[in-house]
């Protein structure tokens, strides 16, 4: 079986007007914004978009986006590999202001006379989607003694521990001026 591969550009007014669905994958290493973010720029990102009009005559895009992306874990340093399944659910405007208005469920696209970019378009719900700071489930970091989420931050070195270095600070507040 063969996966297709989704084109770049498409107008969306006429796929939302004719009921069109766009289905197949993007290679992550052609997605330049999130290419930023990962460790390894291998790997596909795979697209089902449903492009139609809703009862109340909006233009709209709804899906889902997936990709395995691999990122800096910000806890341990390493590469961790996430998995992103991010819902598309989005209504076409014609300008910012019209954004506004629309119901909590959507997000708002801005459309024009040009045909817009699916692979932005795509970009744009994966950086959306992507955790603020990633991190490996808790107890699978790589690195020995990295801190964990509810865990003291205490650092040893042999047999020793040291001496938290705003102790000091606290001798001075306690001495009379």
């Amino acid at each position: 079986m063969s996966i297709s591969r989704v084109t770049r550009h498409a107008d969306f007014r006429k796929l939302a007007a004719s009921g069109a669905h766009v289905g197949g994958v993007i290679p992550l290493d052609e997605l330049q914004r999130i290419g930023k973010e990962l460790l390894d720029r291998g790997g596909l990102v795979t697209v089902e978009l449903d492009f139609g009009i809703d009862d109340e005559g909006r233009r709209i895009i709804e899906g889902r986006v997936e990709a395995e992306p691999t990122l800096q874990c910000q806890r341990c340093l390493g590469a961790v590999r996430l998995v992103v399944d991010t819902e598309v659910q989005l209504v076409m405007v014609w300008g910012e202001s019209e954004i506004a208005s629309l119901p909590e469920r959507f997000d708002g696209i801005v459309v024009g006379e040009e045909p817009g970019d699916l692979f932005d378009l795509v970009e744009d719900e994966l950086l959306l989607a992507l955790p603020f700071a990633p991190r490996h489930p808790q107890g699978e970091c790589e690195v020995q003694g990295a801190v964990a989420a509810g865990e003291p931050d205490v650092t040893e070195t042999g047999a020793q521990t040291r001496e938290n270095p705003f102790a000091v600070l606290a001798k001075y507040k306690e001495r009379p001026h």
